[in-house]
């Protein structure tokens, strides 16, 4: 899988890069927006990585661009600040995850692979698991066919076992997945949400369960 730095700073860039490639990455750096357009014209990404502080009209430009013919690669944004991330969203810069500055390799790994198993495309607007359905853009979940109301994180969380039905989920990726939603969780407030939503869907005679998977996460079929 290759991914694509954007960032100006070819200290952090190369050190991104060399974090990225023990992972099993390829990736390529751009340390300029024609750096930046001409390697997104020649090849295939993953992700693009995005230093928001390098971020000009003209990248952004090229990221809208992306959007509107319909590549949904994923795109990760370093920001400064929480300020920075809502400058982000009043920009409408089509980010799909954000870190904050100052992170840790490991962070930003772990980010980098939650958004990856988070499939984004736009054909996938609703996921079934037999007699439960989530519209995934109104973030609508129905039971045979009766709305069940939850709270945001809960939704996020069901979202997460309905793309990784049958798969082990950690919470660490559970974690992240919400708190790329703007929430922040406690492991013992991740564990009341996932109890919510266990509860939520047997109540309303859900014919998927969650199984939790002791030291290690839940298990959705």
């Amino acid at each position: 899988m290759r991914v694509l730095i954007t960032e100006d700073n070819s200290e952090l860039a190369e050190f991104i890069q060399e974090a990225l490639s023990q992972e099993g990455y390829l990736s390529d750096i751009a340390r300029n927006s024609y750096e930046l357009k001409l390697y997104l014209r020649e090849a295939s990404y993953v992700a693009i990585i995005l230093d928001f502080s390098f971020s000009n009209l003209d990248v952004i430009k090229e990221l809208k661009i992306l959007r509107q013919n319909k590549n949904m690669v994923s795109i990760l944004i370093l920001t400064t600040s929480e300020g920075g991330q809502d400058k982000i969203k009043r920009g409408n810069y089509e980010a799909d995850g954000y870190l904050f500055k100052p992170f840790t390799i490991e962070e930003l790994t772990t980010r980098l692979k939650t958004l990856l198993w988070r499939p984004n495309s736009l054909s996938n607007t609703f996921l079934e698991s037999g007699n439960v359905k989530l519209d995934v853009i109104a973030k609508a979940v129905t039971v045979d066919n009766k709305e069940i109301v939850m709270g945001i994180a809960e939704v996020t969380i069901l979202e997460a076992f309905m793309w990784n039905k049958g798969l082990t989920v950690s919470k660490e990726s559970l974690e992240d997945m919400i708190y790329q939603d703007g929430y922040t969780l406690t492991d013992n407030t991740l564990q009341m949400a996932v109890h919510k939503v266990r509860k939520k869907l047997f109540n309303a005679g859900a014919t998927s369960i969650i199984t939790t998977i002791r030291g290690i996460g839940y298990l959705f079929k």
